[in-house]
């Protein structure tokens, strides 16, 4: 994959109140602390998350040149829409849209960060050989707070057309008459070592959320705990220790119990401790 020049310079777009960023060198932090909620800015495990982004984002942003742009609502950290290129399909990625705190609401910040995101993607992009995106794609998930519409809801009033059968997955064609075809890959299954057994092991490390030490990784430790007290629980870098990723298959927010990967999601505490008990009954 080539690598792009990192700019020093932070491109503004300014509408009313509203002002846009594109992330550079400059700005990173602002993108790492936009999602952390003010009463958890002193908070361990939060401030951990921010800096495993912050790695992130200085490695991603090296390799593709742009990766988010950041909303200020006067001159006030708002929201951002973080997204990635893929090459291959010659789309790019929508990975979050977030406009953090309730006073930000209903100001129009979350639309203006979309239209600024589809009116650069029109035009040629060096990603794809100096074309411009056929379309932009995302996969929403839950968690629209009290008040908030969903993200689905949210891209289906701008436009957005869902792929196949899935609600949640959807498309924004830029280029005329195109429809989206996913191409599908298949994760690598998990490969056991005998040294796994006796113990948990949680993939951590660089990422593109701050969220994801605090609010996933440290609620397997927690529900972990609330089954079995002893067990031994090791955090395990995916930026430090590449070679216990590689030889696992394993990847970022991944959870090994006693040599069994688990596939419940941590946010469906009934099923993920489901697991967990039948991988610790086997000791």
């Amino acid at each position: 994959m080539a690598t792009f020049n990192v700019s020093e310079e932070i491109k503004m777009y300014r509408e009313d109140k509203i002002i846009i960023k594109d992330v550079a060198k400059g700005n990173i932090l602002d993108l790492c602390l936009v999602c952390v909620p003010p009463e958890k800015s002193n908070d361990m495990d939060w401030q951990k998350g921010v800096e495993e982004k912050r790695l992130w984002a200085i490695d991603i942003l090296q390799k593709w040149g742009l990766i988010a742009k950041i909303a200020y609502y006067d001159d006030s950290l708002a929201g951002m829409i973080q997204y990635r290129p893929v090459p291959e399909e010659k789309i790019v990625s929508i990975d979050c849209i977030y406009v953090s705190q309730k006073e930000h609401w209903q100001k129009g910040i979350g639309t203006r960060l979309l239209e600024n995101l589809i009116e650069e993607m029109k035009k040629p992009q060096k990603w794809f050989k100096n074309q411009p995106a056929s379309a932009l794609v995302v996969r929403t998930f839950p968690g629209e707070s009290e008040g908030q519409i969903s993200a689905q809801e949210f891209f289906a009033r701008k436009g957005f057309k869902q792929v196949g059968k899935s609600k949640s997955f959807l498309y924004y064609p830029i280029k005329e008459n195109f429809v989206y075809q996913p191409v599908e890959k298949e994760s690598p299954a998990y490969v056991s070592q005998s040294e796994d057994k006796g113990k948990v092991l949680i993939f951590c490390g660089p990422n593109k959320c701050p969220a994801a030490y605090p609010f996933f990784l440290k609620r397997m430790e927690k529900y972990i705990r609330e089954i079995d007290h002893t067990i031994p629980i090791i955090y395990v870098d995916i930026s430090r220790e590449p070679e216990k990723t590689q030889t696992r298959n394993a990847g970022y927010g991944d959870c090994i119990v006693n040599a069994r990967f688990i596939n419940a999601f941590v946010l469906d505490k009934e099923n993920f401790q489901r697991e967990v008990k039948e991988a610790i009954r086997d000791k």
